[in-house]
């Protein structure tokens, strides 16, 4: 079985008992930074020593056949990814398919996930909105994206990288027009955790933009 396990965006406190649970009893775990997951299992006192294996967006697609056998020999196998859900803007959804295609069983294990997070904090009426994933870093890219779902009635949210949130907010308050709303948010779950309205400023790390 192929377990997509969800882990905390800051707060450690976040992890669910189902993920504990199933840390502790898993033959492989999936990684994107076997570095970071192994202060994880530390430090949430995880008794289980899973064989960990690098998988990140740039190798998935070649570690897929090796844990394909993994799943095959009846080894329980968990993903995680550095912080958040699985696959979004994420690996795993490659493995996800073949899995499908294969008939294996694999089941996600739900937590925190930062778009979700995001939309509840900013203040927006998120009855509908649409996730765009992470802002192309050129301007001219940025733009485009931003004007092709201009005209979607609802709350726009992406991820963005910190150092680029000023030129990132000017271009979508200049395609929206004056009466965009954004908020930038920061360091959810944590002590210094931010939210912004319609402002901007180069933050450290990676920040959630929303906008409508």
């Amino acid at each position: 079985m192929l377990y997509l396990i969800a882990t905390p965006i800051g707060n450690l406190k976040d992890i669910t008992l189902r993920a504990i649970e199933t840390l502790e009893q898993i033959d492989v775990l999936l990684c994107e930074d076997t570095r970071k997951t192994g202060l994880l299992l530390q430090t949430l006192k995880i008794g289980n020593k899973p064989k960990l294996v690098s998988f990140y967006d740039e190798v998935e697609q070649q570690k897929i056949p090796q844990v394909i056998e993994m799943l095959k020999e009846g080894l329980e196998v968990g993903l995680v990814t550095d912080a958040g859900t699985p696959l979004i803007s994420d690996p795993g959804w490659l493995l996800v398919k073949k899995c499908q295609e294969l008939g294996l069983s694999y089941t996600a294990l739900p937590g925190a996930c930062a778009v979700i997070n995001a939309a509840v904090l900013s203040g927006l009426p998120i009855q509908r909105f649409c996730f765009l994933g992470f802002l192309p870093k050129k301007e001219n890219d940025k733009r485009k994206l931003v004007e092709k779902y201009k005209s979607f009635e609802g709350v726009k949210i992406v991820y963005e990288a910190g150092n680029r949130v000023d030129e990132s907010v000017k271009i979508i308050q200049e395609v929206m027009g004056e009466k965009c709303e954004v908020r930038v948010i920061r360091e959810m779950t944590k002590k210094f955790e931010e939210i912004k309205q319609n402002a901007s400023g180069d933050e450290k790390g990676e920040v959630v933009l929303l906008f409508s």
